[in-house]
């Protein structure tokens, strides 16, 4: 038979269920007795210490998700730096192809312009010389 399932075990696990809630409630009882008893200026000052308490929890929950943004935006911000750098190069690798291309049509144009002056070169005549 299975452990868990036995009638001894639930008993035992109801019999400290029950003492656990017994216990809880003494110490609420406890905790009420002792609030009562203290001066309205200790009360004051234990108050104060809790809001104290709540409002720094609050802001470390918020430096948490400050540098949970962060640390995100650091990521990002990583990416952002490669894909530029990629494209910076794709730039300067189209510039340079641009200029390759430019100088090649400059000679190309010289070398039309320098055929042409050679067909229109006048013959020269032999008795002029």
């Amino acid at each position: 038979m299975d452990r868990h399932k036995s009638p001894a075990f639930l008993a035992g696990l109801r019999q400290k269920e029950q003492q656990g809630g017994a216990a809880l409630s003494h110490l609420r009882r406890r905790f009420c007795q002792a609030w009562r008893g203290l001066p309205k200026a200790q009360k004051c000052v234990v108050l104060v210490a809790l809001l104290e308490f709540l409002w720094i929890a609050a802001l470390q929950f918020q430096v948490y998700e400050l540098a949970d943004t962060i640390s995100m935006q650091r990521v990002r911000i990583a990416q952002l730096e490669k894909q530029a750098k990629k494209q910076n190069n794709m730039l300067y690798s189209a510039s340079q192809t641009l200029d390759d291309i430019e100088k090649k049509w400059h000679r190309l144009n010289f070398r039309v312009l320098e055929n042409t002056w050679r067909i229109e070169e006048p013959e020269k005549d032999p008795d002029s010389l």
